[in-house]
């Protein structure tokens, strides 16, 4: 055999090993098998696209949601752990009891606009778990509006 068909074979021979990427320490356990006959990948294990394309839960109450004064169009996009009909609910008490603790309740009652039922108001934005998810995409989508 000549010396290319030997290195040929000696680089078909060499198995692949996976390392999940958690840290750069990483590259020193992986710098040990470099003479070895070994081939070394990384594999991420915290990826944008695994947070953004994760499949939502349907009896999951957790979501992101948007509403919309009657008068002047304006949104209020908010987040909530229980049943958006429920924090609706919750709105329109603050908004009949005069307490504008809310962003949502105190333009309505500041600007004596009219807030109306929760099938014209209220549009459900995203299913998400609570948490820093959360948080994030209820501030990208206070960014889009």
């Amino acid at each position: 055999m000549t010396e290319k068909q030997t290195q040929a074979m000696e680089q078909h021979n060499r198995k692949w090993f996976i390392f999940t990427y958690s840290s750069p320490s990483i590259h020193k356990v992986t710098n040990l098998f470099r003479r070895t006959n070994l081939k070394i990948a990384f594999h991420p294990t915290n990826t944008i696209y695994q947070h953004l394309s994760q499949k939502s839960i349907n009896f999951n109450p957790n979501r992101i949601y948007q509403l919309k004064c009657n008068t002047c169009n304006k949104a209020y996009i908010g987040q909530s752990g229980r049943p958006i009909t429920i924090r609706h609910k919750g709105h329109r008490h603050y908004i009949r009891n005069n307490n504008p603790s809310p962003a949502y309740a105190m333009l309505i009652l500041d600007n004596r606009h009219e807030f109306g039922p929760a099938e014209e108001t209220l549009k459900p934005l995203k299913p998400c778990t609570k948490g820093t998810r959360m948080n994030c995409w209820e501030v990208l989508f206070m960014d889009m509006h």
